[in-house]
């Protein structure tokens, strides 16, 4: 596919989407549309069954009332294993496919969901008794994750437990699960979801297949990626309330070589608490949309790349990432530690409208720097990089506000001060193909 992003290019079109959702969320009705409509664009779906329902179906589920907590977990292993072996299965079939058909693997719901059934310390031993880390189940196993709420969360009225055997919540533990289940997965880096505030239960399944689309690279008219310059506080920690869920990863950025059509070729290192995933990624253009392709690769590769196509007029990038949910939006924070000016983004990738988007209050926002070019990362990452002089003085001042995106008082590259805007734009250059 040509137009493909966030792809592994050993392989390129093998896709790895996991969907994901509370009681009731619509999730066999998307997965029905998303193969049909994927067909009529040439493109094979592969889906991946709910190990859960299987072994429901199967007559092996159980009451967790009746075992006690060790009997629990020891199914929380059972299931977590018949899982990995399904989706491993469907990936490598998929790899023996047609290498000229595009294939999208999707899973009806993928591991991290079972930390939503569990506490914390069982989830952490269950990660030990398998040899593995929540880093990898969530980061490494899927492309993106797409998550669609319950209708007992703003469609109360559609909610019900008469179309699933193995569905057994009330209307109040499936709003409490499906938070739950949101939770398990902050911090993926392309993550969305899907909520009840369409015109209907229709335009919630065409949201959430332009959402597929958009992952493997189709264009798709209502999504939108924004990027914002902020002013932060108390060295560098997002001023989050204590009932949101926050993610934060230590990352690394090498840029390599440019090879062919390429303008950005770089190896990527996230993780925290000695646990580390490893990415090489490349984007290129072509007719004036933005390609990408990512591919895992091994902490040896890593060093490899770096030491033999390095680019020695640019530093290596570190950052630090914080991720959270607010009103069913994905955010991420990134804060760039080792250049001047030590800037501060906020980014959004949605499917929402972008009226309907609400920034926290908590942040605080100088201005939109989506297609600044002072602010793409190949850029950032020259030695002699030196940020605007007019964003540090806005930054130190504190112009801006935490409305900008949904109170159109500021438009892009305006900054806000007390609710009325002031023409402050960066210096006016080129707009950058990069965002």
């Amino acid at each position: 596919m040509s137009h493909r992003k966030n792809t592994n290019y050993e392989r390129s079109n093998v896709v790895r989407i996991c969907l994901t959702g509370g009681p009731c969320a619509g999730k066999t009705t998307a997965i029905a549309s998303i193969k049909q409509d994927l067909a009529q664009l040439g493109i094979n779906v592969l889906v991946v069954p709910e190990a859960a329902s299987m072994l429901m179906n199967g007559g092996a589920m159980i009451v967790s009332s009746n075992f006690n907590q060790s009997q629990g977990l020891m199914f929380q292993k059972c299931l977590m294993k018949l899982q990995v072996a399904l989706e491993d299965a469907f990936i490598e079939i998929a790899k023996l496919s047609d290498p000229t058909t595009d294939v999208v693997v999707l899973m009806d719901r993928g591991l991290m969901d079972g930390s939503a059934y569990v506490s914390h310390g069982q989830w952490q031993a269950l990660m030990d008794d398998l040899g593995v880390t929540t880093l990898h189940l969530r980061d490494n196993r899927y492309d993106a994750v797409i998550h669609m709420v319950t209708a007992a969360d703003g469609a109360e009225d559609f909610y019900t437990q008469q179309n699933n055997e193995a569905r057994y919540e009330s209307t109040e533990m499936a709003r409490e699960l499906d938070k739950k289940l949101i939770n398990a997965w902050v911090g993926h880096p392309h993550f969305s979801i899907i909520d009840n505030k369409q015109a209907g239960f229709q335009k919630k399944i065409d949201k959430c297949v332009e959402t597929v689309c958009r992952y493997i690279g189709l264009p798709t008219p209502t999504s939108f990626y924004k990027k914002f310059l902020l002013k932060m506080h108390d060295e560098f920690q997002i001023q989050i309330p204590k009932n949101v869920k926050l993610e934060i990863f230590q990352i690394e950025e090498v840029f390599l070589t440019n090879q062919g059509d390429m303008v950005e070729n770089f190896v990527r290192k996230t993780g925290k608490n000695d646990s580390f995933t490893y990415n090489h990624e490349m984007r290129s253009y072509q007719q004036n949309q933005r390609i990408e392709r990512k591919r895992q690769i091994s902490a040896r590769e890593y060093i490899e790349l770096q030491e033999n196509q390095r680019i020695p007029t640019k530093k290596v990038l570190k950052k630090m990432r914080q991720c959270f949910i607010f009103d069913q939006q994905y955010f991420m924070v990134e804060t760039f530690l080792n250049i001047d000016g030590k800037p501060n983004f906020l980014r959004i990738e949605s499917s929402k409208e972008q009226k309907e988007l609400k920034i926290p209050e908590f942040l605080h926002l100088i201005r939109e720097v989506t297609h600044d070019e002072h602010y793409v990362s190949s850029k950032m990452a020259e030695v002699n990089y030196k940020m605007p002089q007019s964003d540090k003085k806005s930054i130190k001042e504190g112009l801006g506000d935490p409305s900008i995106l949904t109170s159109h008082k500021a438009k892009s590259g305006e900054r806000v001060e007390n609710g009325a805007s002031k023409s402050a734009k960066a210096p006016e250059k080129e707009k950058p193909k990069l965002e």
